[in-house]
């Protein structure tokens, strides 16, 4: 699927939310108390910290990220919020590079494929993507800051409880082994022996 499933149950004031980032200091953690001091009282507004997340502007615990205070730049803010559309709609944007200069109506019929999902939420998804890309500035977008993003799409409270997510880069590492043609079963036992002490 790869792209986020967080969508905002009305988009009216979801501009104005943007702008109230800008103005605000940085929370040590968005809640929802900040949200109603920013103005923004209707439990319709709580969805808004799941975009955030979905947008890696807050990790899973919901603390501010660098792309968070990067957009407080108004200067970059259109750039900022660019690259981290691409970043988490990297699905819709793999289908059609151009996502956000599609219609509603076609953006509804990409996410449908996308996700699955039935009509009503794919109109709030679309409608909410459709808003975002309005605020962004496409032409001034950089390379999309990842940390904090969601290694797995952000659900709107709509659709299941998200639980936190670590939002760290894991890595992983592959050993290749040759070993010896022989019939000796010794030297396979010393050889593993070896591994066993020295690598696990």
């Amino acid at each position: 699927m790869d792209v986020t499933n967080a969508y905002m149950y009305t988009v009216k004031s979801l501009s104005q939310m943007f702008e109230a980032i800008q103005k605000a200091q940085v929370p040590p953690r968005f809640t929802h108390d900040f949200l109603r001091t920013l103005g923004f009282k209707s439990t319709n507004d709580r969805s808004f910290i799941n975009v955030l997340k979905g947008l890696g502007f807050l990790d899973a615990n919901s603390v501010p990220t660098q792309a968070y205070r990067d957009y407080r730049d108004k200067k970059t803010a259109g750039g900022v919020l660019a690259r981290q559309l691409r970043q988490a709609y990297r699905g819709l944007f793999l289908a059609d590079e151009n996502a956000h200069e599609l219609s509603v109506e076609d953006l509804k019929g990409k996410f449908a494929t996308l996700t699955g999902k039935d009509q009503s939420v794919v109109q709030k998804m679309a409608s909410t993507f459709k808003t975002l890309a309005g605020i962004a500035d496409f032409k001034q977008a950089t390379a999309p800051t990842t940390a904090g993003l969601a290694e797995e799409p952000v659900e709107s409270p709509a659709l299941e409880q998200v639980t936190p997510r670590p939002s760290s880069l894991a890595f992983a590492h592959t050993i290749y082994i040759n070993l010896p043609a022989t019939r000796d079963v010794a030297v396979y036992d010393a050889i593993f022996k070896s591994i066993r002490e020295h690598l696990l």
